[in-house]
C-alpha cells in the first residue's frame, strides 16, 4: 500500500496537470456546446454538408477561431503530459498496474473530447488540428529520445544512474530492482555495460535500491 502511495506521490503533478487540463476541457466543452447550438439554430439542415461549414465558418469565424485555438492547445497540452508520463515511466522501469491505469486515464480524457468535438459539424477542422499536435508531440517525442540516447553513450566506472526509495519492505525493493534490471539490462548491454544493484536498509528500517553501472570486461 505505501509503494503504490509513494507512486502516486511521485506523480503527483503529472495528474495535478491532468486535472487542471480536464476542467479545462470541461469548461470549452461547455462554452462550445452553447455556441454551436446557437450557431446550428441558423444553419439551413437541408443545404450540403461543405455549405453548412461555410456558412458556420463565414458567420462565426471570430467565436470558431478560438474554440479551435482552445481545443488545440488543450489536446496538445494533453499529449505532450501523456508523453512525459510515458517517458518518466520508461526511464524508470516502472510496471506496475498503477501507470497503466493512469495511462488508459489519459487516453480516455482524450479520446472523448476529441470525439465530442469530431461529432460536430466542424469536425474537419478539429481533424486537422488533431493531426497537427499528434505530429507536434511526436517530433518532440524524437527530439528527447534522440538526445537522451546520446547523453547514455558513455558512462563512468561504478556511475550511479538510479536511486530509488523507500520502501516499506526488502521484498518490494527486491521486486523493484527485478522490475528495473529487467526493462534496462539489455539497453545498457548492447553498450557493453552491466547494471549491480544494492539493497540497503535505513535507520527507519526502510529499505533503498541503489543501482551502478560497470563496464563488462
Amino acid at each position: 500500500m505505501k509503494d503504490k502511495k509513494n507512486y502516486y506521490q511521485n506523480y503527483r503533478y503529472y495528474y495535478l496537470g491532468q486535472i487542471i487540463l480536464l476542467i479545462g476541457w470541461v469548461t470549452n466543452f461547455i462554452l462550445f456546446s452553447t455556441f454551436y447550438k446557437e450557431a446550428m439554430f441558423y444553419v439551413d439542415k437541408e443545404a450540403k454538408f461543405i455549405i453548412q461549414l461555410l456558412f458556420v465558418v463565414n458567420y462565426y469565424l471570430s467565436d470558431v477561431l478560438t474554440y479551435l485555438f482552445v481545443a488545440f492547445l488543450l489536446m496538445t497540452f494533453n499529449l505532450f503530459l501523456l508523453l512525459m508520463f510515458y517517458i518518466k515511466n520508461k526511464r524508470e522501469g516502472i510496471k506496475q498496474k498503477e501507470m497503466t491505469y493512469s495511462t488508459i486515464m489519459f487516453l480516455t480524457i482524450i479520446g472523448l473530447n476529441a470525439i465530442a468535438l469530431l461529432m460536430t459539424i466542424l469536425w474537419p477542422l478539429f481533424l486537422l488540428l488533431f493531426i497537427i499536435s499528434l505530429t507536434i508531440v511526436y517530433i518532440i517525442y524524437v527530439i528527447t529520445k534522440s538526445l537522451y540516447e546520446e547523453k547514455d553513450e558513455t558512462y563512468e566506472e561504478n556511475e550511479l544512474v538510479k536511486i530509488e526509495g523507500p520502501f516499506q519492505t526488502k521484498e518490494a525493493a527486491e521486486e523493484y530492482t527485478k522490475e528495473f534490471l529487467a526493462h534496462w539490462t539489455d539497453h545498457f548491454a548492447k553498450k557493453e555495460h552491466r547494471l549491480v544493484a544494492f539493497t540497503n536498509c535505513d535507520e527507519k528500517n526502510e529499505w533503498h535500491v541503489e543501482i551502478i553501472v560497470q563496464a563488462i570486461k
